[in-house]
């Protein structure tokens, strides 16, 4: 004869799988609630800059603040892009200078592009004198890192010291020509390259790590020199890592500030520096084209890591190939 069932083990039984499933929906619920207020918080600011790039200057700084414009207006993103003459009705046009983004998005594209690059190049060649001939020794990428952890502001007013005084007074002496690297595109190219360099070197590093070495040994077998195995063998490999870390260093160099502003003025300027100086006499700092600005910054980026997505999934998941 079967036993029957023991009812107050199984109610117990169940009570303590209903305990545990309202465990689990409760640790869903906060998870899910703190992920949405991170990203509410995140994404104010972006929300504040979109909504005051569409407001006149009376919205700017009102009270109770508007969280949309309540008569929204192209005028900021018409100033910034010198579409014409402006609204002479508006409160804002009597005493406020003429900004354009022209020159600020011409001279950052072309030092951050080229920062960029140069720093991409030279980054891998050194990774893989570093992955392959352990150039520096067993911590020497460990120590590539941590110079870049020093803070710009402990270099900046030594390069600018170099730039605009020890470069002039030596190349005046030995060429009689006096070079100046202050407020030049080849300058803050420079800079820029050589502050990101570890970065590239870091992130390349783990890329060509992962290429095995078998593929190199049997080019060299073929007849191959060193260059051709790098150029047919490696740099196809890890292009996709290469995409990523170009990426990577581009929207470095796109959000730099404090060299740029140290290092150029007037005649190179890039668009955080740019964003520096939208104000007037009349109404103070300039929100409106500064919210402008700052929203037509961000586009690039966006459509860079869209257009390249697929590279960067894959350059991501490269590390998982096994030797």
């Amino acid at each position: 004869m079967s036993r029957p069932p023991d009812t107050g083990t199984s109610l117990a039984a169940e009570a303590a799988r209903a305990r545990k499933r309202r465990r689990e929906r409760s640790r869903r619920v906060t998870r899910h609630a703190l992920l949405i207020a991170w990203t509410g918080f995140i994404a104010f600011p972006i929300f504040w800059m979109i909504s005051t790039s569409f407001k006149d200057a009376g919205e700017w700084v009102a009270w109770p603040p508007h969280w949309l414009p309540h008569a929204p207006t192209l005028h900021n993103y018409a100033q910034i892009f010198a579409f014409g003459a402006l609204d002479p009705t508006l409160s804002r046009q009597a005493t406020e200078q003429a900004f354009t983004i022209w020159k600020g998005l011409g001279d950052a594209v072309l030092v951050c592009t080229s920062a960029s690059l140069f720093a991409l190049l030279l980054g891998t060649f050194l990774a893989y004198a570093i992955s392959r001939f352990n150039v520096g020794g067993k911590y020497f990428r460990h120590t590539i890192l941590m110079i870049r952890m020093i803070p710009p502001i402990v270099v900046a007013i030594s390069i600018l010291i170099y730039y605009a005084i020890i470069v002039p007074y030596v190349t005046s002496a030995l060429f009689g020509v006096r070079i100046s690297l202050f407020d030049t595109y080849v300058g803050l190219v420079l800079i820029y390259t050589v502050t990101t360099l570890p970065f590239v070197i870091w992130m390349m590093l783990t890329f060509i790590d992962e290429v095995p070495y078998t593929l190199e040994h049997a080019a060299r077998l073929m007849g191959a020199g060193r260059v051709t195995v790098i150029r047919r063998v490696v740099l196809p490999l890890v292009a996709s890592g290469m995409v990523v870390t170009f990426l990577f260093v581009f929207i470095l160099n796109w959000a730099e500030f404090l060299l740029a502003l140290t290092l150029t003025h007037p005649e190179v300027t890039t668009l955080t520096v740019l964003l520096n100086k939208f104000q007037s006499a009349s109404e103070g700092r300039l929100y409106g084209p500064q919210a402008a600005i700052g929203t037509v910054v961000t586009i690039p980026v966006v459509i860079l890591g869209l257009l390249i997505q697929k590279h960067l999934v894959k350059g991501f998941s490269f590390g998982t190939i096994r030797k």
